[in-house]
């Protein structure tokens, strides 16, 4: 119910305004009638208060509650009623018509017109969401409405009893003398036109104001342009104060862009890039002021030169044109960096932002992961993310799988290309979808190290493909090394073993000397050769490692050698990749130990430290030890990369060997 009167109200405001705004408009067409010739003061106050009149009612059918378009309607009326009120006593006064009647239109014209001048301060003071710029700007605007209506009051208390049609000559070009006792009503006249000046200033600096707001800044930006523009048709109507024709048609121009930018920053800004717009006219705008200044200086510098060396005005012409065609790009990209600093500030930061990060990324100082952190930086999004496309993929910046999914509601999602090829997608705020200029200057602005960033994950994709296939391929040698050591231990050894038991039974049975001593040569060759299946099977991985664990199968192969061992080793159990990579590096520094360094004790500790595997084997040994291709130190180091570690031997002459790994192990 209450929203049904809501509703109602609103149909009812917009069609009020409407309904006065129309007869205001058609009411203004009366004045050239009532003039009774093309006055072009009455002329211009009818078309420029019927115009507000229209474009109010545009501005109330869609707003009807905004206190800012029904300022502008009442702006608009009073304008149109002065002018209707002076074309009427200035046409009589031309005819001859010296009347007490026209006298008290006269008065009533000057009354109404104190009161439209002072009009446009109501809708600065409320422009553009029908509400003052805060609540310190009330004593001001509580001021201005005193002084709007008491300047009317105080004109007609001066005038009316000096109600003469002479006071006509006060507002255009009527030829007729004003008489001498309206001096005192002139006086008054003009302190509530300095009123009306001073208020105007007052609104300016409310809308000054408004420029800090970012709600209400874009529609501020837009009106500023359309007063831009209405002031530079007033110019114009100066500078064509010669030609009646002329003057009148630009005067008439004059209110329609502020009015027009007033109408549109009220209704649908929203549909316009206003800081672009605004940017380009100023840019443009300066830029031949500059050039037009540039052109000039050389002609008139070389014209005074020229004329000793006997040059004509066709050389003056031809530098003149140079000269401007050569400073035309560089001073356009000056003047547009500066507009462009002063008038979109922000888009300015956001793409200053990127720039410096693009060229510390040029430096090395910066990796180009950190993007998407500046990024959001840049735009103020905290919640912005970047994908990676990799063919197929969808990847992060470490270039682990990601997921794209669906689009959210309320956000948005833009693809950055680079040289033709979409190699990034980024997700925002739904906001930006209001904001496409400076959206597309800081991607524009990001899309190289953007590019950057995805060829990096792109190469950690390949990378990690690469470490996945070299762990396939250590785990596939593993197995059959295993395999191996199954089929010795089980086939061949044992079967050995069964002949060197069947040769010595027969040596114990032999009658013959020479056979048994045959025999027994035989035995003692089949046990070496079983010893030596036994060292090869124990340099593989020992069945106690998958039985056992790490710390069993070390404190066995450290029981047979001939030197001290100190272990300290953890005892819980690792996946079977690590426990044979650290068992390798493990059995290395300590053959390496025994057999060349020359040590006499030898320590290895095994712990974990975080997510990880830290393996150290130590000796006092000669050291000097060194990784060269193909050696058995480089092969261990090949080995502990295939499974994703760090490796690295420390071995100083005379200072002994120290082998350090740091293996992953999340589990």
């Amino acid at each position: 119910m209450v929203l049904r009167r809501q509703v109602v109200r609103a149909d009812a405001l917009a069609a009020t305004g409407w309904i006065a705004g129309s007869l205001a408009a058609v009411s203004g067409l009366l004045g050239p009638v009532l003039a009774g010739a093309l006055d072009p003061t009455s002329l211009v106050g009818i078309a420029s208060g019927s115009a507000a009149c229209v474009f109010a009612a545009i501005i109330i059918d869609r707003q009807p509650a905004n206190r800012a378009g029904w300022a502008l309607l009442a702006g608009g009326v009073a304008l149109v009623a002065f002018s209707l009120c002076y074309s009427y006593a200035a046409g009589r006064v031309r005819d001859g018509v010296l009347t007490d009647r026209v006298g008290t239109v006269a008065a009533v014209a000057e009354i109404v017109g104190v009161f439209a001048g002072a009009s446009l301060p109501l809708f600065q003071f409320l422009f553009p969401d029908g509400h003052l710029p805060s609540a310190r700007w009330r004593p001001v605007f509580v001021t201005y409405l005193i002084g709007w209506f008491a300047c009317p009051i105080a004109v007609a208390v001066a005038i009316w009893p000096h109600r003469a049609p002479g006071i006509v000559a006060d507002n255009g070009p009527v030829d007729i003398s004003v008489p001498a006792d309206l001096d005192p009503a002139l006086t008054v006249i003009g302190i509530c036109e300095a009123f009306a000046a001073l208020s105007m200033a007052a609104g300016i600096a409310a809308i000054a104001v408004r420029l800090r707001q970012p709600r209400v800044r874009r529609q501020v930006v837009l009106a500023l342009w359309g007063v831009g523009l209405t002031a530079v048709l007033i110019a114009a109507t100066a500078a064509l104060a010669g030609s009646v024709v002329a003057e009148t048609v630009t005067s008439l121009c004059a209110p329609l862009p502020l009015l027009v930018c007033v109408t549109i920053a009220m209704r649908r800004h929203e549909l316009f890039d206003v800081e672009r717009l605004v940017g380009r006219t100023i840019t443009y705008a300066t830029v031949t002021v500059l050039l037009v200044g540039l052109y000039a200086g050389i002609t008139v510098g070389l014209g005074a030169l020229l004329p000793r060396a006997g040059a004509g005005s066709s050389v003056l012409v031809a530098a003149g044109t140079l000269a401007v065609a050569a400073a035309f790009r560089p001073l356009l990209r000056v003047v547009r960096a500066a507009v462009d600093r002063r008038f979109d500030r922000r888009t300015w930061i956001a793409t200053r932002t990127i720039e410096t990060f693009t060229s510390a990324l040029r430096s090395g100082k910066v990796a180009a992961s950190g993007i998407a952190a500046i990024l959001s930086q840049a735009l103020g999004d905290p919640t912005s993310t970047i994908v990676y496309l990799d063919g197929d993929q969808v990847v992060d910046a470490s270039g682990h799988a990601a997921i794209l999914g669906d689009p959210v509601p309320g956000r948005i999602r833009r693809e950055v290309v680079a040289s033709g090829t979409a190699v990034a997608v980024v997700e925002l705020d739904g906001r930006f979808a209001d904001q496409p200029r400076l959206l597309d200057a800081v991607l524009s602005s990001a899309a190289l190290a953007i590019e950057n960033a995805a060829l990096h994950a792109q190469a950690a994709v390949r990378l990690a493909e690469v470490e996945a296939s070299r762990s396939r391929i250590v785990d596939a040698d593993d197995s059959n090394w295993r395999r191996i050591e199954r089929d010795l231990h089980d086939g061949a050894q044992q079967r050995l073993v069964a002949l060197a038991l069947q040769l010595r039974i027969a040596e114990r049975e032999s009658p013959d000397r020479a056979t048994a001593a045959l025999l027994a040569d035989a035995v003692s060759e089949l046990r070496g050769t079983v010893s030596d299946l036994r060292d090869l099977t124990r340099s593989v991985l020992p069945p106690v490692l998958a039985d056992e664990g790490l710390a069993v199968a070390l404190s066995t192969t450290a029981a047979r050698l001939p030197i001290p061992v100190t272990l300290q080793v953890m005892p819980d159990r690792l996946p079977p990749m690590i426990e044979a990579t650290a068992w390798f590096v493990a059995c290395e520094g300590m053959a390496n130990a025994a057999k060349h360094a020359g040590a006499t004790a030898i320590r290895i500790d095994v712990r974990r430290t975080g997510d990880a595997i830290l393996l150290c084997v130590a000796d006092d040994g000669a050291g000097g030890a060194v990784q060269t291709p193909g050696g058995g130190l480089q092969g261990l180091a090949d080995r502990v990369a295939a499974a994703g570690g760090r490796f690295a031997v420390h071995s100083e002459k005379g200072e002994g060997t120290t082998l350090e790994a740091v293996l992953p192990c999340t589990s």
